[in-house]
Protein backbone atom coordinates (compact mmCIF):
# COMPACT_ATOMS: atom_id res chain seq x y z
CA UNK A 1 0.00 0.00 0.00
CA UNK A 2 2.87 2.38 0.81
CA UNK A 3 4.51 1.65 -2.55
CA UNK A 4 1.26 2.26 -4.42
CA UNK A 5 0.65 5.51 -2.51
CA UNK A 6 4.03 6.82 -3.71
CA UNK A 7 3.29 5.61 -7.24
CA UNK A 8 -0.09 7.35 -7.23
CA UNK A 9 1.53 10.59 -6.10
CA UNK A 10 4.39 10.40 -8.64
CA UNK A 11 2.29 9.32 -11.63
CA UNK A 12 -0.49 11.87 -11.21
CA UNK A 13 -4.21 11.28 -11.61
CA UNK A 14 -4.39 10.69 -15.38
CA UNK A 15 -1.31 8.44 -15.70
CA UNK A 16 -2.41 6.37 -12.72
CA UNK A 17 -5.83 6.09 -14.34
CA UNK A 18 -4.23 4.70 -17.51
CA UNK A 19 -2.32 2.09 -15.50
CA UNK A 20 -5.43 1.14 -13.49
CA UNK A 21 -7.54 0.70 -16.64
CA UNK A 22 -5.01 -1.72 -18.19
CA UNK A 23 -4.59 -3.60 -14.91
CA UNK A 24 -8.37 -3.97 -14.55
CA UNK A 25 -8.61 -5.66 -17.96
CA UNK A 26 -5.65 -7.95 -17.17
CA UNK A 27 -7.23 -8.77 -13.81
CA UNK A 28 -10.46 -9.90 -15.47
CA UNK A 29 -8.64 -11.95 -18.13
CA UNK A 30 -6.39 -13.56 -15.50
CA UNK A 31 -9.37 -15.45 -14.10
CA UNK A 32 -9.43 -17.64 -17.20
CA UNK A 33 -6.14 -18.97 -15.79
CA UNK A 34 -7.52 -19.15 -12.26
CA UNK A 35 -10.55 -21.29 -13.20
CA UNK A 36 -11.56 -21.56 -9.53
CA UNK A 37 -9.03 -24.34 -8.98
CA UNK A 38 -7.36 -23.20 -5.75
CA UNK A 39 -10.28 -23.69 -3.28
CA UNK A 40 -10.74 -27.27 -4.52
CA UNK A 41 -7.01 -27.99 -4.19
CA UNK A 42 -7.08 -26.39 -0.71
CA UNK A 43 -10.03 -28.58 0.29
CA UNK A 44 -8.44 -31.81 -0.98
CA UNK A 45 -5.03 -30.89 0.42
CA UNK A 46 -6.59 -30.37 3.85
CA UNK A 47 -7.61 -34.04 3.77
CA UNK A 48 -4.12 -35.33 2.83
CA UNK A 49 -1.39 -32.71 3.19
CA UNK A 50 1.42 -35.04 2.14
CA UNK A 51 0.04 -35.76 -1.34
CA UNK A 52 1.32 -33.23 -3.90
CA UNK A 53 -0.02 -35.06 -6.96
CA UNK A 54 -3.21 -33.01 -7.38
CA UNK A 55 -1.27 -29.84 -6.53
CA UNK A 56 1.21 -30.51 -9.37
CA UNK A 57 -1.65 -31.18 -11.75
CA UNK A 58 -3.33 -27.90 -10.81
CA UNK A 59 -0.07 -25.96 -11.21
CA UNK A 60 0.62 -27.49 -14.63
CA UNK A 61 -2.95 -26.76 -15.72
CA UNK A 62 -2.65 -23.09 -14.73
CA UNK A 63 0.65 -22.71 -16.62
CA UNK A 64 -1.00 -24.19 -19.71
CA UNK A 65 -4.05 -21.91 -19.44
CA UNK A 66 -1.72 -18.92 -19.03
CA UNK A 67 0.12 -19.65 -22.28
CA UNK A 68 -3.20 -20.06 -24.13
CA UNK A 69 -4.50 -16.76 -22.72
CA UNK A 70 -1.42 -14.75 -23.74
CA UNK A 71 -1.43 -16.19 -27.26
CA UNK A 72 -5.16 -15.51 -27.75
CA UNK A 73 -4.81 -11.95 -26.41
CA UNK A 74 -1.96 -11.07 -28.77
CA UNK A 75 -3.80 -12.55 -31.75
CA UNK A 76 -6.98 -10.58 -31.04
CA UNK A 77 -5.77 -7.34 -29.40
CA UNK A 78 -5.67 -5.37 -32.65
CA UNK A 79 -9.33 -6.22 -33.32
CA UNK A 80 -10.25 -4.43 -30.07
CA UNK A 81 -8.45 -1.23 -31.13
CA UNK A 82 -5.52 -1.69 -28.75
CA UNK A 83 -2.56 0.52 -29.68
CA UNK A 84 0.96 -0.91 -29.95
CA UNK A 85 1.84 0.78 -26.64
CA UNK A 86 -1.21 -0.69 -24.88
CA UNK A 87 -0.35 -4.17 -26.19
CA UNK A 88 3.24 -3.76 -24.90
CA UNK A 89 2.10 -2.61 -21.46
CA UNK A 90 -0.51 -5.38 -21.32
CA UNK A 91 2.03 -8.10 -22.13
CA UNK A 92 4.30 -6.86 -19.36
CA UNK A 93 1.37 -6.90 -16.93
CA UNK A 94 0.44 -10.41 -18.10
CA UNK A 95 3.61 -11.71 -16.42
CA UNK A 96 2.11 -10.74 -13.06
CA UNK A 97 -0.45 -13.52 -13.50
CA UNK A 98 2.41 -15.98 -12.98
CA UNK A 99 4.83 -14.24 -10.63
CA UNK A 100 2.71 -11.85 -8.54
CA UNK A 101 0.88 -12.59 -5.30
CA UNK A 102 -1.29 -9.54 -5.97
CA UNK A 103 -3.01 -11.28 -8.90
CA UNK A 104 -4.20 -14.10 -6.62
CA UNK A 105 -3.41 -16.74 -9.22
CA UNK A 106 -0.36 -18.98 -9.59
CA UNK A 107 1.45 -17.48 -6.58
CA UNK A 108 -1.76 -18.02 -4.59
CA UNK A 109 -1.71 -21.70 -5.59
CA UNK A 110 1.95 -21.97 -4.52
CA UNK A 111 0.91 -20.84 -1.04
CA UNK A 112 -1.68 -23.63 -0.64
CA UNK A 113 0.69 -26.21 0.94
CA UNK A 114 1.79 -23.52 3.41
CA UNK A 115 -1.85 -22.75 4.23
CA UNK A 116 -2.66 -26.37 4.98
CA UNK A 117 0.42 -26.74 7.19
CA UNK A 118 -0.28 -23.40 8.91
CA UNK A 119 3.05 -21.98 7.72
CA UNK A 120 1.71 -18.91 5.97
CA UNK A 121 4.56 -16.80 7.34
CA UNK A 122 6.67 -18.04 4.40
CA UNK A 123 4.48 -16.84 1.49
CA UNK A 124 3.48 -13.70 3.38
CA UNK A 125 7.13 -12.81 4.05
CA UNK A 126 7.84 -13.28 0.36
CA UNK A 127 4.87 -11.05 -0.50
CA UNK A 128 6.38 -8.36 1.75
CA UNK A 129 9.71 -8.87 -0.05
CA UNK A 130 7.97 -8.28 -3.40
CA UNK A 131 6.53 -5.02 -2.18
CA UNK A 132 9.75 -3.85 -0.54
CA UNK A 133 11.47 -4.25 -3.92
CA UNK A 134 8.61 -2.32 -5.53
CA UNK A 135 8.85 0.41 -2.88
CA UNK A 136 12.60 0.82 -3.45
CA UNK A 137 12.12 1.14 -7.21
CA UNK A 138 9.06 3.42 -7.10
CA UNK A 139 11.19 6.33 -5.86
CA UNK A 140 12.85 6.49 -9.31
CA UNK A 141 9.57 7.25 -11.13
CA UNK A 142 10.04 11.07 -11.11
CA UNK A 143 13.37 10.68 -12.95
CA UNK A 144 11.96 8.62 -15.83
CA UNK A 145 11.00 9.97 -19.27
CA UNK A 146 8.17 7.43 -19.49
CA UNK A 147 6.94 6.98 -15.90
CA UNK A 148 3.98 4.74 -16.83
CA UNK A 149 6.17 2.26 -18.75
CA UNK A 150 8.75 2.27 -15.96
CA UNK A 151 6.11 1.66 -13.29
CA UNK A 152 4.52 -1.19 -15.26
CA UNK A 153 7.95 -2.87 -15.62
CA UNK A 154 8.86 -2.60 -11.94
CA UNK A 155 5.32 -3.60 -10.92
CA UNK A 156 5.94 -6.89 -12.74
CA UNK A 157 9.65 -7.50 -12.06
CA UNK A 158 9.44 -6.80 -8.32
CA UNK A 159 7.56 -10.10 -7.90
CA UNK A 160 10.20 -12.33 -9.49
CA UNK A 161 12.37 -12.87 -6.34
CA UNK A 162 9.36 -13.95 -4.28
CA UNK A 163 8.20 -16.28 -7.05
CA UNK A 164 11.58 -18.04 -7.19
CA UNK A 165 11.88 -18.29 -3.41
CA UNK A 166 8.37 -19.81 -3.21
CA UNK A 167 9.61 -22.93 -4.97
CA UNK A 168 12.76 -22.90 -2.84
CA UNK A 169 10.85 -22.94 0.45
CA UNK A 170 8.31 -25.46 -0.79
CA UNK A 171 11.17 -27.86 -1.40
CA UNK A 172 13.14 -26.98 1.72
CA UNK A 173 10.29 -26.94 4.25
CA UNK A 174 7.75 -29.36 2.75
CA UNK A 175 9.91 -31.62 0.52
CA UNK A 176 8.00 -30.55 -2.57
CA UNK A 177 9.17 -31.40 -6.07
CA UNK A 178 7.48 -29.91 -9.12
CA UNK A 179 6.38 -32.34 -11.85
CA UNK A 180 4.61 -31.60 -15.12
CA UNK A 181 1.41 -33.61 -15.04
CA UNK A 182 -2.16 -33.19 -16.22
CA UNK A 183 -3.39 -36.28 -14.39
CA UNK A 184 -6.83 -35.67 -12.78
CA UNK A 185 -7.05 -32.37 -14.67
CA UNK A 186 -10.47 -33.21 -16.12
CA UNK A 187 -11.76 -34.07 -12.64
CA UNK A 188 -10.29 -30.83 -11.30
CA UNK A 189 -11.86 -28.77 -14.09
CA UNK A 190 -15.23 -30.43 -13.57
CA UNK A 191 -15.09 -29.91 -9.81
CA UNK A 192 -13.97 -26.31 -10.24
CA UNK A 193 -16.45 -25.37 -12.96
CA UNK A 194 -19.04 -23.77 -10.63
CA UNK A 195 -16.21 -21.87 -8.94
CA UNK A 196 -14.78 -20.83 -12.33
CA UNK A 197 -17.98 -18.98 -13.07
CA UNK A 198 -17.91 -17.51 -9.55
CA UNK A 199 -14.28 -16.40 -9.89
CA UNK A 200 -14.95 -14.72 -13.25
CA UNK A 201 -18.04 -12.99 -11.88
CA UNK A 202 -16.27 -11.86 -8.70
CA UNK A 203 -13.39 -10.37 -10.69
CA UNK A 204 -15.81 -8.65 -13.05
CA UNK A 205 -17.56 -7.24 -9.97
CA UNK A 206 -14.28 -5.94 -8.57
CA UNK A 207 -12.88 -4.49 -11.82
CA UNK A 208 -15.67 -3.73 -14.29
CA UNK A 209 -16.52 -0.39 -12.72
CA UNK A 210 -13.04 0.87 -13.67
CA UNK A 211 -13.51 -0.33 -17.27
CA UNK A 212 -16.97 1.29 -17.56
CA UNK A 213 -15.77 4.47 -15.84
CA UNK A 214 -12.88 4.72 -18.31
CA UNK A 215 -15.30 4.21 -21.22
CA UNK A 216 -17.69 6.98 -20.12
CA UNK A 217 -15.37 9.46 -18.39
CA UNK A 218 -11.70 8.75 -19.16
CA UNK A 219 -8.38 8.25 -17.29
CA UNK A 220 -8.71 11.22 -14.93
CA UNK A 221 -11.92 9.94 -13.31
CA UNK A 222 -10.46 6.43 -13.25
CA UNK A 223 -7.42 7.80 -11.43
CA UNK A 224 -9.57 9.43 -8.74
CA UNK A 225 -11.69 6.31 -8.25
CA UNK A 226 -8.71 3.92 -8.40
CA UNK A 227 -7.03 5.77 -5.53
CA UNK A 228 -9.94 4.71 -3.32
CA UNK A 229 -9.88 1.20 -4.75
CA UNK A 230 -6.17 0.92 -3.94
CA UNK A 231 -6.83 1.89 -0.32
CA UNK A 232 -9.57 -0.72 0.13
CA UNK A 233 -8.51 -3.61 -2.13
CA UNK A 234 -5.59 -4.76 0.11
CA UNK A 235 -8.05 -5.18 2.98
CA UNK A 236 -9.10 -8.55 1.50
CA UNK A 237 -5.93 -9.95 3.05
CA UNK A 238 -7.67 -9.70 6.46
CA UNK A 239 -10.55 -12.15 5.85
CA UNK A 240 -8.12 -14.18 3.74
CA UNK A 241 -5.72 -14.58 6.66
CA UNK A 242 -8.52 -15.45 9.10
CA UNK A 243 -10.13 -17.95 6.73
CA UNK A 244 -6.75 -19.55 6.02
CA UNK A 245 -6.30 -20.17 9.74
CA UNK A 246 -9.83 -21.47 10.29
CA UNK A 247 -10.46 -23.56 7.16
CA UNK A 248 -8.39 -26.69 8.06
CA UNK A 249 -10.02 -26.71 11.52
CA UNK A 250 -13.44 -26.28 9.92
CA UNK A 251 -12.82 -29.21 7.55
CA UNK A 252 -11.64 -31.39 10.45
CA UNK A 253 -14.75 -30.63 12.51
CA UNK A 254 -17.03 -31.35 9.55
CA UNK A 255 -15.31 -34.68 8.84
CA UNK A 256 -15.61 -35.58 12.54
CA UNK A 257 -19.26 -34.39 12.53
CA UNK A 258 -18.57 -31.84 15.26
CA UNK A 259 -20.54 -28.59 15.32
CA UNK A 260 -18.58 -25.59 14.04
CA UNK A 261 -21.23 -22.95 14.85
CA UNK A 262 -19.32 -21.40 17.76
CA UNK A 263 -16.20 -21.08 15.60
CA UNK A 264 -18.15 -19.55 12.71
CA UNK A 265 -19.94 -17.10 15.02
CA UNK A 266 -16.61 -15.89 16.38
CA UNK A 267 -15.14 -15.47 12.88
CA UNK A 268 -18.18 -13.52 11.64
CA UNK A 269 -18.18 -11.23 14.68
CA UNK A 270 -14.43 -10.64 14.32
CA UNK A 271 -14.80 -9.83 10.61
CA UNK A 272 -17.63 -7.39 11.36
CA UNK A 273 -15.60 -5.74 14.11
CA UNK A 274 -12.53 -5.21 11.90
CA UNK A 275 -14.44 -4.03 8.81
CA UNK A 276 -16.68 -1.68 10.79
CA UNK A 277 -13.74 -0.11 12.63
CA UNK A 278 -11.83 0.48 9.38
CA UNK A 279 -14.86 2.02 7.67
CA UNK A 280 -15.87 4.23 10.60
CA UNK A 281 -12.35 5.47 11.39
CA UNK A 282 -11.75 6.45 7.77
CA UNK A 283 -15.17 8.01 7.13
CA UNK A 284 -15.13 10.54 9.97
CA UNK A 285 -11.81 11.99 8.80
CA UNK A 286 -11.90 11.06 5.11
CA UNK A 287 -11.04 14.46 3.61
CA UNK A 288 -7.96 14.94 5.76
CA UNK A 289 -6.80 11.33 5.31
CA UNK A 290 -7.08 11.43 1.51
CA UNK A 291 -5.09 14.70 1.38
CA UNK A 292 -2.55 13.28 3.81
CA UNK A 293 -2.07 10.04 1.86
CA UNK A 294 -2.41 11.06 -1.79
CA UNK A 295 -2.22 14.84 -1.82
CA UNK A 296 -4.75 17.52 -2.68
CA UNK A 297 -4.98 16.47 -6.36
CA UNK A 298 -6.94 13.39 -5.18
CA UNK A 299 -9.26 15.25 -2.77
CA UNK A 300 -12.32 14.26 -4.84
CA UNK A 301 -11.63 10.61 -3.87
CA UNK A 302 -12.76 11.24 -0.28
CA UNK A 303 -16.48 10.33 -0.57
CA UNK A 304 -16.17 7.38 -3.01
CA UNK A 305 -13.39 5.90 -0.86
CA UNK A 306 -15.58 6.13 2.25
CA UNK A 307 -18.35 4.28 0.39
CA UNK A 308 -15.88 1.59 -0.71
CA UNK A 309 -14.82 1.14 2.93
CA UNK A 310 -18.44 0.48 3.98
CA UNK A 311 -18.64 -2.15 1.22
CA UNK A 312 -16.05 -4.14 3.16
CA UNK A 313 -18.55 -4.99 5.92
CA UNK A 314 -20.62 -7.03 3.45
CA UNK A 315 -17.59 -8.34 1.53
CA UNK A 316 -15.80 -9.56 4.68
CA UNK A 317 -18.89 -11.49 5.78
CA UNK A 318 -19.48 -13.12 2.41
CA UNK A 319 -15.77 -13.96 2.05
CA UNK A 320 -16.07 -16.38 4.96
CA UNK A 321 -19.55 -17.76 4.29
CA UNK A 322 -18.63 -18.55 0.68
CA UNK A 323 -15.69 -20.61 1.93
CA UNK A 324 -18.06 -22.44 4.28
CA UNK A 325 -20.27 -23.29 1.29
CA UNK A 326 -17.22 -24.71 -0.52
CA UNK A 327 -16.41 -26.80 2.55
CA UNK A 328 -19.99 -28.13 2.47
CA UNK A 329 -19.63 -28.85 -1.28
CA UNK A 330 -22.34 -26.27 -2.08
CA UNK A 331 -20.19 -24.11 -4.36
CA UNK A 332 -22.94 -23.72 -6.98
CA UNK A 333 -24.45 -21.11 -4.62
CA UNK A 334 -21.21 -19.18 -5.01
CA UNK A 335 -21.93 -18.85 -8.73
CA UNK A 336 -25.43 -17.49 -8.10
CA UNK A 337 -23.97 -15.08 -5.53
CA UNK A 338 -21.44 -13.83 -8.10
CA UNK A 339 -24.13 -13.45 -10.75
CA UNK A 340 -26.23 -11.27 -8.44
CA UNK A 341 -23.21 -9.09 -7.67
CA UNK A 342 -22.35 -8.58 -11.34
CA UNK A 343 -25.90 -8.04 -12.64
CA UNK A 344 -26.70 -5.43 -9.98
CA UNK A 345 -23.28 -3.78 -10.21
CA UNK A 346 -23.05 -3.58 -14.01
CA UNK A 347 -26.64 -2.39 -14.35
CA UNK A 348 -26.14 0.37 -11.78
CA UNK A 349 -22.76 1.32 -13.27
CA UNK A 350 -24.34 2.02 -16.64
CA UNK A 351 -27.13 3.91 -14.91
CA UNK A 352 -25.09 5.97 -12.42
CA UNK A 353 -21.61 6.53 -13.92
CA UNK A 354 -22.70 8.76 -16.86
CA UNK A 355 -24.28 11.20 -14.38
CA UNK A 356 -22.31 10.75 -11.14
CA UNK A 357 -18.93 9.47 -12.42
CA UNK A 358 -16.73 7.83 -9.72
CA UNK A 359 -19.33 8.50 -7.01
CA UNK A 360 -21.85 6.51 -9.06
CA UNK A 361 -19.34 3.64 -9.39
CA UNK A 362 -18.86 3.54 -5.60
CA UNK A 363 -22.61 3.61 -4.93
CA UNK A 364 -23.18 0.81 -7.45
CA UNK A 365 -20.61 -1.36 -5.68
CA UNK A 366 -22.15 -0.69 -2.27
CA UNK A 367 -25.68 -1.59 -3.41
CA UNK A 368 -24.45 -4.72 -5.23
CA UNK A 369 -22.46 -5.79 -2.14
CA UNK A 370 -25.55 -5.42 0.04
CA UNK A 371 -27.80 -7.29 -2.42
CA UNK A 372 -25.44 -10.28 -2.59
CA UNK A 373 -25.04 -10.17 1.21
CA UNK A 374 -28.82 -10.52 1.63
CA UNK A 375 -28.81 -13.48 -0.79
CA UNK A 376 -26.07 -15.31 1.08
CA UNK A 377 -27.88 -14.73 4.40
CA UNK A 378 -30.97 -16.42 2.95
CA UNK A 379 -28.92 -19.35 1.63
CA UNK A 380 -27.07 -20.13 4.85
CA UNK A 381 -30.37 -19.70 6.71
CA UNK A 382 -31.98 -22.33 4.48
CA UNK A 383 -29.02 -24.62 5.19
CA UNK A 384 -29.73 -24.35 8.91
CA UNK A 385 -27.10 -21.82 9.97
CA UNK A 386 -28.10 -18.47 11.41
CA UNK A 387 -25.14 -16.52 12.80
CA UNK A 388 -25.48 -15.65 16.48
CA UNK A 389 -23.18 -12.74 17.30
CA UNK A 390 -25.20 -10.88 19.91
CA UNK A 391 -26.76 -8.48 17.45
CA UNK A 392 -28.22 -6.01 19.97
CA UNK A 393 -24.94 -5.62 21.80
CA UNK A 394 -23.11 -5.34 18.47
CA UNK A 395 -25.60 -2.71 17.29
CA UNK A 396 -25.16 -0.67 20.48
CA UNK A 397 -21.36 -0.98 20.19
CA UNK A 398 -21.59 0.27 16.58
CA UNK A 399 -23.63 3.37 17.49
CA UNK A 400 -21.40 4.15 20.47
CA UNK A 401 -18.25 3.78 18.36
CA UNK A 402 -19.61 6.07 15.63
CA UNK A 403 -20.59 8.68 18.21
CA UNK A 404 -17.16 8.64 19.79
CA UNK A 405 -15.37 8.86 16.43
CA UNK A 406 -17.60 11.75 15.37
CA UNK A 407 -16.55 13.74 18.43
CA UNK A 408 -12.88 12.89 17.80
CA UNK A 409 -13.16 13.98 14.16
CA UNK A 410 -12.97 17.63 15.27
CA UNK A 411 -9.30 16.94 16.08
CA UNK A 412 -6.55 17.11 13.42
CA UNK A 413 -5.94 13.87 11.51
CA UNK A 414 -2.84 12.64 13.39
CA UNK A 415 -4.27 12.97 16.95
CA UNK A 416 -7.52 11.48 15.63
CA UNK A 417 -5.67 8.39 14.36
CA UNK A 418 -3.77 8.02 17.65
CA UNK A 419 -6.75 8.39 19.99
CA UNK A 420 -9.31 6.44 17.90
CA UNK A 421 -7.89 2.93 18.59
CA UNK A 422 -7.75 3.71 22.32
CA UNK A 423 -11.38 4.85 22.32
CA UNK A 424 -12.52 1.77 20.36
CA UNK A 425 -10.60 -0.53 22.72
CA UNK A 426 -12.22 1.08 25.79
CA UNK A 427 -15.72 0.79 24.30
CA UNK A 428 -15.12 -2.81 23.20
CA UNK A 429 -13.81 -3.96 26.59
CA UNK A 430 -16.38 -1.92 28.49
CA UNK A 431 -19.29 -3.51 26.63
CA UNK A 432 -17.61 -6.95 26.66
CA UNK A 433 -18.28 -7.26 22.95
CA UNK A 434 -16.34 -10.53 22.90
CA UNK A 435 -17.24 -12.96 25.66
CA UNK A 436 -14.83 -15.19 27.55
CA UNK A 437 -15.74 -18.29 25.52
CA UNK A 438 -15.18 -16.42 22.24
CA UNK A 439 -11.83 -15.09 23.39
CA UNK A 440 -10.78 -18.59 24.42
CA UNK A 441 -11.61 -19.92 20.94
CA UNK A 442 -9.50 -17.11 19.47
CA UNK A 443 -6.50 -17.96 21.65
CA UNK A 444 -6.85 -21.62 20.70
CA UNK A 445 -6.67 -20.66 17.02
CA UNK A 446 -3.32 -18.94 17.59
CA UNK A 447 -2.04 -21.75 19.85
CA UNK A 448 -2.04 -19.57 23.00
CA UNK A 449 -4.80 -21.24 25.00
CA UNK A 450 -3.03 -21.05 28.38
CA UNK A 451 -2.26 -17.37 27.91
CA UNK A 452 -5.90 -16.81 26.98
CA UNK A 453 -7.15 -18.56 30.11
CA UNK A 454 -4.91 -16.50 32.37
CA UNK A 455 -5.90 -13.20 30.73
CA UNK A 456 -9.62 -14.03 30.80
CA UNK A 457 -9.38 -14.98 34.47
CA UNK A 458 -7.26 -11.92 35.35
CA UNK A 459 -9.54 -9.39 33.69
CA UNK A 460 -12.76 -11.37 34.33
CA UNK A 461 -13.79 -11.26 30.69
Amino acid sequence: MIAIVFAIRFLGVESFGTFSSLLAVIGILSKFVDFGIEPIVFREFSKDKNNFHLFNGALTLRFLLYVILVVVFNLTASFFSYSVREILLSNILFTTIVVSYKMVNIRELLSTPFKVNLKMHYPMTLAVLDNLVLLLMVVFIPFMKDPVLFFVIIYALSNVPGFIFSFHYLKKKLNYKFELTLDRSLWLLKESLPLFGFVILTTVFMQIDIVILNYFKGPYDVGIYSAGVRLTMPLSIIPGAIVTTVFPILMKRMSDQISSDSLSNLVIKLLYFISFVLAAVFTFESDALINLIFGSQYSAASLPTSILYWCQIFLFFTFYTLVVLIAKNKQYYNFIFGAIQVIVNVGLNFLLIPKYSFLGAALAKLIASFASFVFILLIIGNLGYRPSIGRYKVLFWSFLTCGGLYLLSFLPAVPYLIISPILILIITIGLKLFGGDELLIFFRLVNKEELGKSLIEKFRL
